[in-house]
């Protein structure tokens, strides 16, 4: 089963560097996927920041056998996915699609998964972006 995960998502940008602490004590706010945090401050599109996104979800039995992968089709760049607010994953390059395996770091009920973006200027030739840019996906298999 293949779930488009683009909504339920809040974001907060913050000063580059900021942790995990930084962002639970931070103001967030709603916002809908695909996102390009960069675009809103026109007149800095080359800002050096960090943003995260949370969003949460519940499973009601982690240990059912099934497989639980979210796809995230585009994250401009160098990215840490936390689930339950340990890292599980991390993609550095921006322009490609990436899989995590949620399966194992799941617990019944309600679980959280966070993306850590560090944007640092200058990093490419052209206007990149930053943020979530396109589609995140969950899929749902039988374990094989």
């Amino acid at each position: 089963m293949e779930r488009l995960f683009n909504d339920g998502w809040r974001f907060v940008k913050l000063p580059f560097g900021s942790t995990l602490d930084d962002a639970k004590a931070a103001d967030w706010n709603p916002v809908e996927l695909p996102h390009d945090w960069l675009i809103a401050q026109a007149d800095d599109l080359y800002e050096t920041g960090d943003g995260w996104y949370r969003r949460t979800f519940a499973v009601e039995n982690p240990d059912d056998g099934l497989v639980r992968i979210l796809r995230f089709d585009g994250v401009y760049m160098d990215c840490d996915v936390l689930v339950n607010e340990q890292i599980v994953a991390t993609h550095r390059y921006g322009y490609t699609a990436f899989d995590v395996d949620l399966t194992p770091h799941l617990r019944s009920g309600g679980n959280s998964i966070m993306v850590h973006i560090r944007h640092q200027s200058p990093n490419s030739r052209w206007y990149s972006g930053a943020g979530i840019y396109r589609d995140v996906t969950l899929h749902t298999l039988p374990a094989r």
